[in-house]
């Protein structure tokens, strides 16, 4: 694909948000001792980096985004919730949410990391150009509409599907491969039928009891939220397998105007902050997969958004694999791949398969049966079985 019609959105300001000496983003305090933080982010500088180094970034057109606006914010979040940011990073620390802490640059960064994700949504819709990847920090998918949360301070993917709709965009797909719960994106779009929410995590690691098989929208939303709680250990053959199985016909259930996917990348398998085995080969094929669903179903309009990853030996490489499925070229030479691909859990198991093939039994999109027995029809949002919100 020719570069013009890829999009790579990053800010030199992003690299500089920190939340702080602590220990994971447990901040400085009693048995806390000052550490390097694993959400630092010269390891995103190192990854964007590798990208250009490996003359990946010629395949792509750089754009620098603007500040998301208020009124940007405020589709997603109450003004309470960015006064607490602003007033956090104004004073140049502190905790603007829960474990969410911040530097000076915090809020800049985050409303450039909203914008980003914005300013790529629409352009996708605007033909600008077909596909983008936002290299952004802070992340976002944890952060809710009254609360930052877990690094997250502005829900940079919802406040861009969002804008999409606003933009002219009926339906939205979001696709979270993080390997947390995106309870953020997931309690902004709980009851709204024209938002397909499906999150692929490890089973109950962060939130607390939060993404479970039967959390699957409320309301007039009733179905459209579909959560793959993966168990510990999943790899390359259970992620593929959920995208085959799982996220490809429910996408194709749905409809989607425009897909988005919060691509964090803390299922790698060398991540301090998950259990899972996923290598740059298992990003590389999800993201291609995206890609080939998108020309399928959208076409072609889809928006890569960075959130998690926490290796600093293993992100770039991770980042690359992305970056590399988004622009159709082969996957990447990885140096750390035979630390993790020749590991049995790399192929799909059984106690991984009974997540799939529950969801495949019993989720309202992939049965085509609604609550009512109805068959179900594509392109409409079906009832089912509603969760907490």
């Amino acid at each position: 694909m020719s570069g013009s019609r890829l999009a790579w959105f990053s800010h030199e300001i992003c690299f500089w948000h920190d939340p702080g000496a602590g220990s994971g983003y447990v901040p400085v305090g009693p048995g806390v001792e000052p550490l390097r933080q694993f959400a630092v982010d010269p390891d995103l500088r190192r990854a964007e980096g590798l990208v250009k180094a490996t003359g990946v970034m010629d395949h792509y057109t750089a754009h620098t985004p603007a500040p998301a606006t208020d009124e940007e914010l405020l589709l997603v979040h109450v003004p309470g919730h960015i006064e607490r940011v602003e007033a956090a990073s104004a004073a140049g620390a502190g905790d603007a949410g829960v474990y969410a802490h911040v530097n000076y640059h915090s809020a800049r960064a985050a409303r450039l990391a909203a914008g980003a994700c914005v300013q790529a949504a629409t352009g996708v819709l605007d033909g600008r150009f077909d596909r983008a990847y936002c290299l952004v920090r802070p992340p976002g998918h944890h952060a809710e509409p009254d609360r930052a949360m877990a690094l997250c301070l502005y829900n940079n993917v919802a406040v861009a599907a969002r804008a999409a709709q606003r933009h002219g965009a009926r339906r939205v797909l979001i696709l979270d491969w993080d390997v947390h719960h995106g309870n953020g994106i997931q309690r902004t779009f709980y009851e709204d039928p024209d938002v397909l929410y499906i999150s692929v995590h490890q089973d109950g690691l962060f939130p607390a009891a939060s993404g479970l098989v039967m959390e699957t929208g409320a309301g007039a939303g009733a179905g459209s939220t579909l959560n793959v709680p993966l168990p510990a250990g999943s790899g390359h053959g259970a992620y593929l397998a959920v995208m085959e199985r799982i996220v490809e016909p429910a996408a194709r259930a749905f409809a989607p105007d425009l897909i988005l996917v919060a691509a964090g990348v803390d299922a790698g398998g060398h991540d301090p902050m998950g259990r899972m085995m996923c290598t740059s080969r298992t990003f590389h094929t999800m993201a291609s997969a995206m890609c080939r669903l998108a020309d399928e179903l959208t076409g072609g309009r889809v928006v890569f958004a960075h959130e998690g990853g926490y290796s600093a030996w293993y992100q770039p490489m991770l980042v690359l694999g992305t970056a590399t499925g988004i622009a159709g070229l082969p996957a990447p030479e990885d140096p750390f791949l035979h630390s993790l691909e020749h590991l049995p859990g790399q192929r799909l198991q059984r106690h991984q398969e009974r997540v799939i093939r529950h969801l495949e039994e019993h989720h309202p999109l992939l049965t085509g049966r609604p609550a009512d027995g109805r068959p179900a029809t594509a392109g409409h949002a079906v009832s089912g079985d509603a969760g907490p919100g």
